[in-house]
């Protein structure tokens, strides 16, 4: 590697660790994931040329699976079970109404072709923009879309997480912030578990060339494990802290300088195709407040907001949220996206015909 380039590198992880530190100075929710995903954000546009491949995502997405199987237990479970139906009901009714969404602004012709269709989906974006290409769909509008989701999302979360913790400092919500993190010296059989779960999820995403494999791996075959009782899921602080930072860097990245001057123009539909999505998601909370009992609004947005499960948990580290409600309903949400939104997409795609600019 260039000397040049390892200098860039180095700015960019000096960089993120400033504005991590800055961002919790200023107590906000979420900044081992904002902070670096802003510094590499500032350094895509700036064109440096910085980039991470798509593999080297993978231990993350494996170490997010971890993080799931942690809280596995039969009392999630059960939670589950009691409230499938309102689960399974707000995560379709979210990808219709992204779907809607969609439908308005390609009709409409405020957005190219069918790339709104393909942009909005709240989830499972590298497919999206796969299947949107095979289409005919432009792959850069899609991309882009995607990536602004994720920020604005984060971007959301975070505030809605400031709110709330803003408003709780003399509420009734007086239990401890909810970690799912192992805090503290970390045992050999933890270590060897964890590592084989990342290990086994990375192995099998190359194999079966299914990248979202990395994820489900650990997240099946921990859940099963911790369910019952064989081995002890759990991951460390620090690899938590480690796999938010560099999801942030490597969504960050992905934004391109070039994409976002040839998309300059196209950018006010794209922020209010995405708020409005966001706004769809929020309008669901209230199933959510009124199925589970004693939940607050903070755990209800994280729960039903359109992807990002790692933003999500990522912002409930350390507040007042309560993290089994949140991933019930974002597992689930993970596989419906995954079910339907590509089904969904393609019948949209083929009865929505766009209208040609005059």
């Amino acid at each position: 590697m260039p000397l040049k380039k390892i200098f860039q590198w180095a700015l960019l992880i000096g960089g993120a660790g400033a504005c991590v530190a800055l961002l919790r100075a200023l107590h906000v929710p979420g900044a081992v994931l904002l902070g670096p995903m802003l510094v590499a954000i500032g350094f895509a546009l700036s064109g440096v040329g910085l980039e991470l491949k798509a593999g080297i995502f993978l231990p993350v997405q494996a170490v997010l699976g971890c993080m799931v199987a942690s809280v596995v237990s039969w009392d999630l479970l059960q939670l589950i079970a009691d409230h499938w139906a309102v689960v399974l009901a707000v995560n379709v009714l979210s990808v219709v109404a992204a779907g809607a969404v969609a439908v308005v602004f390609t009709r409409s012709g405020w957005l190219p072709g069918q790339s709104a269709i393909w942009g909005l989906s709240p989830g499972a974006a590298s497919t999206m923009m796969m299947l949107g290409e095979q289409r005919g769909a432009d792959p850069r509008v899609i991309a882009l879309m995607q990536h602004l989701r994720i920020v604005c999302v984060t971007l959301t979360a975070i505030a809605v997480a400031g709110l709330a913790g803003a408003g709780s400092g003399s509420g009734a919500s007086a239990s401890p912030p909810v970690t799912v993190f192992l805090s503290g010296a970390v045992s050999v059989d933890v270590a060897a578990t964890l590592a084989g779960l990342i290990a086994a999820g990375v192995a099998v995403a190359i194999a079966a060339k299914w990248g979202q494999a990395a994820f489900w791996v650990p997240v099946v075959v921990g859940s099963g494990l911790h369910a019952a009782g064989l081995a002890a899921v759990q991951v460390p602080a620090v690899v938590a802290a480690a796999a938010f930072a560099f999801g942030g860097c490597y969504a960050g990245l992905r934004f391109n300088r070039q994409v976002l001057l040839d998309c300059l123009h196209l950018m006010p539909a794209m922020v209010l195709g995405i708020l409005l999505m966001i706004g769809s998601c929020i309008a669901l909370m209230w199933p959510i407040l009124r199925s589970f009992e004693g939940i607050d609004v903070l755990t209800a947005f994280l729960a039903i907001m359109p992807g990002g499960i790692d933003a999500a948990v990522a912002v409930a580290h350390g507040m007042h949220a309560c993290v089994p409600v949140i991933l019930a309903v974002q597992v689930m949400r993970l596989i419906v996206v995954t079910l339907l939104a590509p089904q969904m997409a393609r019948l949209v795609s083929r009865y929505c015909k766009p209208r040609q600019p005059g």
